[in-house]
């Protein structure tokens, strides 16, 4: 997988586009080997993956960098789990299915799992009692992909154009989708980017009148402090238009699926304007809604652009820019072959969307009539 990341970059240097400045004269990190001794860890239940208790900062002031490549070290009750040539990240900058070692912005700990993949802590049996260790493997190894893909956004309202911009928020209209049928954003009820007020409003604005929430559980969101609900969803919640899915962002798992199966179910059995979303409206969202476009006739660049809104939103990249294409080759184009299971052969600006839309769904459970009414229900 690291062999493939590589080639990757390889193929963006070839076409001309720009993978960071590095000065070649630029003195490499000295040498030295850094090492976490015997850390605790306990397990991310939302999206899977094993949390290092130590926040970022300690971790960095031992010595670790953005764009390191390190080894992490497993002790379960004398069981070894070693995993070496690990990227360390500020953001999950990696295809999916590729682990990494991520300090997300506002995370508490470290984190170590697998991008858009299986849950690492569960599969490897890690507990309360398990220890890591992780040392440095090579300084600096990944530093052009930590310095191109490194973006962070403002929580703060004055910062963007408007509320839609702020909260994400927008009408999806691509392929035939029904004018007026799909939106999607952030959270309207988890206030951890101080959004949740601004989405409310914007569900009542726009009429929504069925609300998918892929990344909460119903029993938390009266209990943890995060959840804020307005009025309109109370609204929504207490007339029994809203699911919660509570889906981990490990989308080949068997889970997931059911979970897929189950929300577009709902959705048949209910009206729209539909309003999907995650915390943030961007990568669970994402792919719900391609797999929605796709079934609607979406072309490949209608899915590009629909997914590339939220790095404008959010980030302020442009189309063209350098991140927009590094973003769009090594992260929204690898979400597709994802989402459809192409392989890295297929030419995805002519690769066929409908029909692997129908074979995905078809593939969780949905019978061709129960697929025939979805695409009914949003299609013009």
């Amino acid at each position: 997988m690291k062999n493939k990341y590589s080639l990757m970059f390889v193929s963006i240097l070839s076409l001309g586009v720009l993978i960071g400045c590095v000065n070649k004269n630029e003195e490499k990190k000295q040498e030295k080997t850094y090492v976490l001794e015997n850390c605790s860890i306990h397990h991310d239940d939302e999206f899977g993956g094993a949390y290092i208790d130590i926040s970022i900062a300690d971790f960095n002031n031992i010595g670790f960098s953005f764009g390191d490549s390190v080894s992490l070290s497993f002790n379960t009750n004398g069981k070894i789990n070693e995993f070496k040539d690990i990227g360390y990240y500020s953001g999950y900058y990696v295809p999916a299915g590729q682990d990494l070692l991520v300090g997300y912005k506002g995370y508490d700990y470290i984190k170590y799992c697998i991008n858009y993949g299986e849950d690492i802590y569960a599969t490897n049996e890690f507990n309360l009692d398990t220890k890591v260790t992780i040392t440095l493997f090579e300084a600096s190894k990944y530093k052009d992909v930590e310095e191109t893909l490194s973006i962070s956004y403002s929580d703060k309202r004055e910062e963007y154009t408007s509320d839609e911009e702020f909260a994400n928020f927008r009408e999806v209209n691509v392929g035939n989708i029904k004018p007026k049928t799909l939106y999607r954003g952030a959270s309207p009820i988890d206030n951890s980017r101080k959004r949740a007020a601004i989405v409310d409003s914007l569900l009542e604005k726009n009429n929504i009148q069925y609300n998918v929430d892929l990344a909460d559980k119903l029993e938390n969101i009266y209990v943890q402090e995060k959840y804020v609900i307005g009025d309109y969803m109370k609204d929504l919640i207490s007339n029994n238009k809203s699911i919660f899915l509570g889906m981990a962002a490990a989308y080949k798992a068997d889970d997931f699926s059911m979970k897929m199966k189950k929300m577009f179910l709902s959705m048949l059995n209910n009206d729209g304007p539909f309003y999907v979303h995650c915390l943030e409206g961007k990568d669970r969202t994402g792919y719900v809604c391609m797999v929605i476009e796709a079934l609607c006739g979406a072309t490949y660049n209608e899915l590009i652009d629909d997914y590339f809104v939220t790095y404008k939103n959010y980030y302020g990249i442009e189309k063209g820019s350098t991140k927009y294409e590094v973003i769009k080759e090594l992260h929204i184009d690898e979400m597709i072959r994802y989402v459809f299971s192409f392989d890295k052969e297929t030419n995805l600006l002519g690769a066929g969307y409908y029909s692997k839309a129908r074979a995905y769904l078809e593939n969780i459970g949905l019978t061709n009539t129960q697929i025939d009414l979805l695409q009914e229900k949003f299609s013009a």
